[in-house]
């Protein structure tokens, strides 16, 4: 047996929050009494005594309420330490502590006669011996409460496998989800569909097939041969990495509503977009003048639509900020501005407008939605521009037939300059260079500080 004294002893929460030890004397005396031999052998079976306590309880035996009493100890051991457990894993990285999570699934209060159902005795009437140990049984209904899995969704944390996000979203779902949440482009649905079409048509298989063998469990990551099975012309790691991106967009969502984006083709530059207009043979010079009139045109394009794209993006949120009851448009604006403008850590940034922690700038100014946002408006405006400039090179049936790998295009350098931007922010160096994105940005903000000074 682990420790006997758990079994007498019950973790239950103070006044103050904090937990503490509250030994029972009537519930150890009982077990020493009944159980001597047990509770002095160090190796004698935890899943032993447990089924002779519920045995106890189960037939109503005198004293039966003891042993309830005694396994409700134990579980309250099991709680506070998945409380715990939770708490390491994931406060570091989302400020998650066990005093928030312990008033949810910690309400035991040790009385026999209580009206209150305490957690610990749900988890006990429901428990078969048979199937699992009562310390596997608690933990799992412990770390799936709807109370505790709410704060965890707050925090941003939804603790399911990419495998298993894969597994359970459909074609429907994805498209939906893509489109209307991520903003994505019609090129980047399509290969995501593909792409969990392939992952669910080898992994489901295989799963299926495991089932039938008696292999149960979680979700496991692909193996190598799943992998190139789901897209034989490119490297299982590259597979791995685009249902990697995939599973994070959607547990993103599902964490947005409870609380594949393969590069198919990578420029190399910006001289790329002269083989995008086609060129013909013929007068060298003219053509060289003309790709220069095109790339200045496209250059003031690209200038033009990411300003439009970020002011646009920058007033609908601050309008909305504004119109809340305790109004953060300008703490929304002066964060902003250290950050990206001034390149201070989320921490020091939290007192100079009114905050108290990192993870509250870091929602208040949600620099991912941001750059989405402005992604999805940018990827639009510039190819709607950029097209009407085509067309004073090119004939339109040209322009139509290059029409889905001009879209493709302009996605790669939109991307491109999203992921220079978001890789300056995260970056725990100064960073010397100024992202395009940034500089844009910091030029939006500086006439909307002034407006409120």
């Amino acid at each position: 047996m682990d420790n006997p004294f758990h079994y007498w002893q019950l973790m239950r929460l103070r006044s103050s929050g904090q937990s503490q030890i509250q030994a029972n004397l009537e519930v150890q005396t009982w077990l020493q009494e009944r159980f001597p031999m047990a509770l002095l052998e160090p190796d004698y079976p935890d899943s032993q005594f447990q089924r002779q306590l519920c045995n106890c309880w189960r037939e109503q035996e005198q004293d039966g309420d003891l042993a309830q009493l005694s396994l409700r100890c134990f579980i309250s051991h099991q709680i506070h330490q998945a409380c715990l457990h939770l708490a390491q894993r994931y406060g570091e990285r989302y400020g998650l502590s066990s005093q928030e999570l312990l008033p949810l699934v910690l309400d035991d209060e040790g009385k026999l006669d209580s009206v209150y159902r305490p957690l610990s005795l749900e988890i006990l009437e429901s428990y078969n011996p048979d199937k699992s140990a009562l310390s596997t049984w608690t933990r799992q209904l412990a770390y799936n409460h709807p109370g505790l899995n709410r704060v965890l969704l707050d925090k941003g944390i939804y603790r399911a496998s990419d495998w298993a996000i894969l597994n359970d979203t459909n074609a429907e779902q994805l498209e939906r989800i893509l489109r209307d949440y991520h903003l994505c482009s019609n090129h980047e649905i399509t290969q995501a569909l593909s792409l969990l079409q392939q992952y669910q048509q080898i992994y489901r298989r295989d799963r299926l097939l495991q089932r039938r063998l008696g292999q149960r469990g979680r979700c496991q990551v692909p193996t190598e041969e799943q992998l190139q099975q789901m897209n034989p012309t490119v490297s299982s790691g590259v597979v791995l990495k685009q249902l990697k991106h995939l599973a994070s967009q959607l547990r993103e969502y599902r964490v947005h509503v409870r609380s594949g984006n393969p590069r198919l083709y990578q420029p190399r530059d910006e001289q790329e977009l002269e083989t995008l207009v086609g060129q013909q043979p013929g007068d060298w010079g003219a053509m060289e003048d003309e790709s220069d009139r095109f790339l200045q045109a496209y250059r003031q394009a690209l200038k033009d639509t990411l300003a439009g794209a970020i002011a646009q993006v920058l007033k609908t949120n601050l309008d909305k900020l504004r119109c809340r009851k305790n109004g953060r448009d300008y703490a929304y604006l002066q964060g902003l501005h250290l950050s990206q403008c001034q390149g201070l850590s989320m921490m020091k940034i939290a007192p100079q407008i009114g905050l108290t922690s990192q993870v509250q700038v870091t929602r208040l100014l949600n620099l991912k939605r941001l750059r989405l946002e402005v992604r999805h408006l940018l990827i639009a405006k510039l190819y709607q521009r950029l097209t009407q400039e085509a067309l004073n090179y090119i004939p339109i049936e040209r322009l139509r037939a290059i029409d889905q790998t001009l879209e493709t295009l302009l996605t790669e350098l939109v991307d491109d300059i999203m992921a220079e931007s978001a890789a300056g922010t995260q970056s725990a160096q100064p960073c010397q260079h100024v992202s395009r994105f940034n500089a844009a940005l910091c030029r939006a903000i500086c006439p909307l500080r002034q407006s409120f000074e």
